[in-house]
């Protein structure tokens, strides 16, 4: 893949004193699947319709193929966009909906059939060719729009939570499906969703955003084993990860991060510790998987701290437990198997994998440390 196939420079927009997005750059590579994830509001859906030409930057710059697009009209793009409040021709049967398209560009007729209804067999339309727009349920509706956009090949989609009103079953396969049929095509898409789950099996690559600005570029692995930020940490994962505040301090030639009476010995860590940490309090993150009970914890030869909770609630999930602990005022969350023993009101030792911990400045809330050892 090159790289710098669209390029967003210091792009920038407002709504009156609202600022949407700010001062995004970003650089997407072609033949990419890239992700924007972040909660609503965040700026994802203003910087796709920046990209698409729906919105007019307040600053900053768009590149397509190294030529600055940001005075072109959405239909000289070469970019197809699927909204997400779909934007159908209600008048019209879904037939020529999907058809429309190809329609506009002259295809021949034979083309137009049998693509229409490739697409309507993929997107469980068949049955509905002859029905208005207007008579369809919100999931009909939603595949009718995708299917519009998708027929014509786009070199470059732009995709704003497609997937939201499908039934859970047809939505899961739809990821699936939309991730084979870009690799086919070789498009580059640009999919907006405010579900990780979502972000993180179709995504090449995903940007998080909050607040109108780029948080985190990373692909799905790196933002689960490496997160930058606080935000970062606590947005990715299900259950998200446990974040506990400690305190950093050095006891002779010995570094330790406290909590009550709970410490951790980072002696081996301490340069890198005190290198981000701009004052004493610091947050250790650990992720529920990684809290693992004493006997497992030993049976692996792992050695750490050993913490002791108190259960409040056991969420039984088919081959697994997800446990809630109380550690002091703390609330933590560690996933076990569905056979390990445990009950509401047991003591529970822990040990948190060292080699899966994080740690990050209270202050900044930037990452100091991920995977202490």
């Amino acid at each position: 893949m090159g790289e710098g196939f669209i390029i967003l420079k210091g792009l920038r927009k407002e709504f009156g004193e609202l600022v949407a997005v700010e001062d995004l750059e970003l650089e997407v590579e072609e033949g990419e699947f890239l992700c924007f994830l972040g909660p609503s509001g965040c700026g994802k859906t203003t910087t796709l319709r920046m990209v698409a030409g729906l919105e007019i930057p307040t600053a900053g710059d768009i590149f397509l193929r190294g030529e600055r697009i940001n005075d072109l009209p959405p239909q000289r793009r070469n970019v197809g966009f699927v909204f997400q409040n779909y934007a159908l021709f209600w008048h019209m049967t879904v037939h020529d909906n999907l058809a429309f398209g190809l329609m506009v560009r002259r295809a021949p007729r034979s083309e137009i059939e049998r693509e229409v209804g490739e697409m309507a067999r993929w997107l469980e339309l068949e049955d509905l060719l002859e029905t208005k727009a207007s008579r369809l349920d919100l999931s009909a509706m939603q595949r009718v729009a995708l299917g519009r956009t998708l027929v014509t090949r786009p070199q470059v989609l732009l995709l704003d939570e497609p997937l939201n009103n499908f039934r859970p079953a047809l939505r899961e396969i739809m990821r699936g499906e939309l991730k084979r049929l870009q690799k086919q095509l070789g498009s580059t898409m640009i999919y907006v969703t405010h579900d990780q789950e979502e972000a993180m099996t179709m995504g090449d690559r995903i940007l998080v955003m909050s607040a109108g600005r780029k948080v985190q570029l990373a692909t799905p692995r790196e933002l689960y084993r490496q997160p930058n930020s606080l935000f970062v940490a606590g947005f990715i994962g299900r259950p998200p990860m446990n974040l506990l505040e400690v305190t950093y301090a050095r006891e002779g030639d010995r570094a330790f991060l406290r909590k009550g009476e709970l410490a951790w010995d980072v002696t081996l860590l301490r340069h890198a510790i005190e290198g981000g940490l701009r004052g004493e309090k610091a947050v250790l993150g650990v992720r529920p998987e990684h809290v693992l009970p004493v006997e497992e914890a030993e049976r692996r030869g792992l050695k750490d701290t050993v913490v002791t909770g108190k259960v409040d609630l056991v969420q039984p999930l088919a081959r697994k437990k997800i446990v809630d602990l109380f550690i002091d005022d703390t609330l933590i969350k560690m996933v076990v198997s569905s056979d390990f023993p445990v009950a509401k009101d047991d003591q529970v030792e822990v040990v948190f994998h060292p080699q899966e911990t994080h740690l990050f400045d209270k202050e900044t809330e930037r990452a100091i440390y991920n995977g202490l050892s």
